[in-house]
């Protein structure tokens, strides 16, 4: 899914590499030319780059222990995938200067989707393409964004159930919107054991609803 997103690009920064299977990809199939993969601690970086080794790119592909982004050059392109939404809006917000000159960023988070959306519109960050996957009966959203300098307005629908895969009838988004009303009937019967108004909460459900 993530793979799909990426642009042909001069050098690609995977972020939170892992095992580094991702960048080897890339490289492998012409999509990117080289890749710089970078990880917070010394474990992962120890793995990829014995996959590194193991597929015979070295000339192609750095891996090193970073934090961040603040590493990342201008016009280069970045991944970061399979993190929450808090610590991928930490990352962005720590070097907005150098998240602002990339020439794509492809972002997948594991969970609070709707406020990654929401912090890159507020931020002047357009999203350009986006994609479901299911894996282990989860559903996860990626997308592909640039900066542009203009605050998109949204609704809170918006940031939840994507206007770009509703006009696409993507297969999965059913049941992704399906998942988010799943906890939204949990939240409702909290607020109601507790005594607690979730008006606000039914109007979502019921426009959520509307979608499927």
């Amino acid at each position: 899914m993530v793979a799909d997103l990426a642009l042909p690009c001069e050098k690609v920064f995977d972020i939170g590499t892992d095992h580094c299977y991702l960048p080897v990809y890339l490289v492998q199939k012409g999509i990117c030319k080289t890749a710089v993969a970078t990880d917070i601690k010394e474990g992962p970086v120890r793995i990829a780059k014995r996959n590194v080794r193991l597929f015979g790119m070295e000339k192609h592909i750095d891996v090193f222990v970073a934090d961040g982004i603040s590493h990342v050059g201008d016009g280069c392109c970045v991944i970061i995938a399979g993190m929450g939404a808090d610590v991928i809006v930490d990352i962005l917000k720590k070097d907005m200067d150098s998240a602002k000159s990339c020439e794509w960023l492809i972002l997948q988070c594991q969970s609070k989707t709707e406020r990654l959306r929401a912090f890159l519109w507020d931020n002047g960050f357009a999203i350009e393409e986006e994609a479901l996957i299911n894996d282990r009966d989860k559903i996860y959203n990626a997308f592909r964004a640039s900066y542009t300098g203009i605050n998109q307005p949204y609704t809170e629908i918006d940031t939840i159930a994507s206007e770009i895969l509703a006009k696409r009838h993507h297969p999965l988004l059913p049941g992704y919107v399906s998942g988010y009303i799943k906890k939204l009937d949990d939240m409702i019967a909290g607020y109601r054991e507790a005594g607690r108004d979730f008006t606000e909460e039914i109007k979502l459900k019921r426009a959520l609803e509307e979608l499927l």
